[in-house]
Formats: structure tokens, sequence, C-alpha cells
């Protein structure tokens, strides 16, 4: 089967910068990718001792043998997530070339032949996952990808999504503001998130949605995500896709030009 977009959906992105897609997986492939993921981060942090770095809202550990970089949840031993990860897990990448992935990407790249840019794990574990804060991925992406503005993300839901849990939030229409105004107050790669006090009347809606559901976006619309406050699981799967023949995220991190600082 195939699975591009349809013209409404096309219309729908052009105008609002993002397109969600419920259900387009079933409960056991669902299931097959939670038990890959959770095996993938069991194996990378089996007593593993680093020295940690904060910059911006988050707590990195560049594992450079696995080519991974970690996100810790602050000081503690909870992950908050991974990237990139695919070299890591053939039943992940295979995952990732999914058609259901891979066709609309065809439209939204425009290109016959999308290929990962990078994957990220995001984790907000049962009243401990906190905040992914208000940003664009290009700010960050721009250092590292040859044309950061090409590369659009598949998010997969692996958890049911709500409000408790730390569900999605995003602005439509947001993508065609260009650039969005970073923070002053903080490091060099604190200054990629967005300084709220500027838009202090930004519209973002909730995106609600069963587990096994994708949302569709490109590099400027601006999303944020809050803490997961619920006794539930909240987890996603993100596929970045590009043209091929442009140098990825592994590749960047190899060549030691890092996504973080």
């Amino acid at each position: 089967m195939a699975f591009p977009l349809s013209s409404a959906e096309q219309h729908k992105y052009r105008k609002e910068g993002f397109v969600v897609r419920p259900r387009v997986f079933d409960p056991p492939e669902i299931d097959d990718m939670r038990d890959q993921c959770e095996r993938l981060i069991e194996r990378l942090v089996r007593n593993r001792k680093t020295k940690r770095q904060k910059f911006g809202s988050y707590t990195f550990d560049s594992d450079m043998d696995n080519g991974v970089i970690i996100k810790w949840e602050g000081d503690s031993d909870v992950v908050h997530g991974i990237e990139p990860f695919a070299h890591l897990s053939l039943e992940l990448k295979t995952w990732a070339l999914d058609p259901r992935f891979v066709d609309p990407m065809k439209d939204l790249i425009g290109t016959e032949a999308p290929m990962l840019f990078t994957e990220k794990l995001n984790l907000k574990r049962p009243r401990y996952g906190g905040v992914n804060p208000l940003h664009q991925d290009y700010p960050y992406w721009v250092q590292v990808a040859q044309e950061a503005k090409d590369i659009c993300t598949a998010m997969l839901f692996l958890d049911d999504s709500t409000l408790a849990n730390g569900c999605l939030h995003v602005a439509p229409g947001s993508h065609l503001g260009g650039k969005w105004q970073g923070r002053a107050d903080t490091d060099r790669f604190g200054s990629n998130e967005i300084d709220e006090s500027i838009y202090d009347d930004l519209d973002l809606i909730a995106v609600e949605v069963p587990a096994g559901s994708v949302i569709l976006f490109g590099p400027m619309l601006v999303h944020k995500s809050l803490p997961n406050t619920s006794s539930k699981q909240r987890r996603a799967l993100l596929f970045s896709y590009q043209p091929a023949g442009r140098r990825t995220q592994l590749e960047a991190l190899k060549e030691g030009i890092r996504k973080s600082p």
C-alpha cells in the first residue's frame, strides 16, 4: 500500500505547518516498537558513569563510543531521550523505512528518495518526565545539517498522548514566521529555545491522540511539551528525513560537529 498525503492534508500542512494521522500503527506494532526502545535504553545506560553537562534546559551525556547523545532528567538516573539511534537498532531502523513514514515524506520534502537525517526517542516517565521547552527544530539543525530547511519529522506516539502525561503542543501557522527570537538569558545552546516572554499571546493547541498516531511537521513549526504529571508513560519516536546524499546527524557527530555544545 502507498500512503501519500491527500490534497486536504497538503493544504493543511501549507497553512498550519503540521498534519496528524490517527492510529497509523496498530497495537501489536506499537508493542514491538516499545519493546525495542526499552531494550535499547537499557543497553545504553547499563552501568554508565560519565560526566554530564547542562546546557539550556537539558542535561547531556555524549556517548561517543556508541555515537549517541543521551539526555537525562537533570541529575537523576532517569533518561529523557536519546539521539541518534537507528545505527544501534536494526529493528527500529527498519521501522523508519516503513512506507507509512516514508511516503508522506516524499510529498513534504519533494523527493522520491527521502533518507534519515536523525532519530530521537523522547521519554516522559510517569510523574517524572520533564519539559521540552518552546522551540523550533531549525536552530538546532542548522548547525550540523547541510540544508536544515529541507528536513521534516514524523513523530510516532508510542503511548496515548494526553494533557496529563505531557502531550505535544503546537502553534498552527507558526512555520510561516521564519526563525523566532531565542532566549538571551542563557548559554549558546539554550539560546535555541524560544523566548516565551516575547510571544506571551501565542496560541498553542494540544495534540491529544491515541497510541499509534503520527504527526508530520517541518523544521520551522513552533512546539513544546509539558511535564508528565500522570501515572502513565509518554514515549515517542521521532524520525527526521531529508533528501538523499546529505550529511546525517550521526556523521556530524563522528566529524565532531555536534548538535550539543
